[in-house]
């Protein structure tokens, strides 16, 4: 509805439709785990099967099924247009011979709501995903690492919307 005034340019709308969509429905299951996005997509089809529906009614599916307000992630990431812009830093510390990576996201401007990879590479060419949800203007979260880290990597997957540094 938001982009039928634009004519004669197919790519809008497939751009925003289907690339979009198909990127905020990944990052919504990521945010909510894979039981509640899926119970929600359950309990949304037994609700509204062979009726109309619209976004507001599976937002309150997706509600129901995990327990979380997800008022601001449909606002932004369905009816917005915008994107987050998010510094990424990271440090390795050790503690007793062990280690763990501290992660710190800051987000510029509005603050939004997403999950995000974070890879951590190490020396011996081995790698480890790790899933961070980012929900505030400041996160910061502390992963242990099993040795000496060659690089720490935020978004390589590209799962996650955004403008990251």
């Amino acid at each position: 509805y938001r982009i039928g005034h634009v004519k004669g340019d197919s790519r809008i709308f497939r751009a925003v439709v289907y690339n979009k969509g198909a990127i905020v429905l990944h990052m919504l299951r990521r945010l909510v785990g894979d039981q509640a996005f899926f119970g929600g997509l359950r309990r949304f089809y037994n609700t509204w099967r062979f009726q109309k529906a619209g976004t507001d009614d599976f937002r309150q599916a997706m509600e129901q099924e995990s327990g979380t307000d997800l008022g601001r992630f449909f606002e932004q990431w369905v009816l917005g247009e915008g994107l987050p812009h998010v510094t990424f830093t990271s440090r390795v510390e050790e503690h007793d011979g062990s280690g763990e990576a501290v992660l710190r996201f800051e987000q510029t401007g509005e603050v939004y709501d997403f999950p995000v990879t974070v890879t951590v590479e190490y020396l011996d060419n081995t790698s480890a995903d790790t899933v961070v949800k980012v929900t505030d203007r400041v996160v910061e979260v502390r992963i242990p690492v099993k040795g000496k880290p060659r690089r720490i990597d935020v978004n390589r997957d590209q799962a996650a919307l955004g403008v990251f540094r």
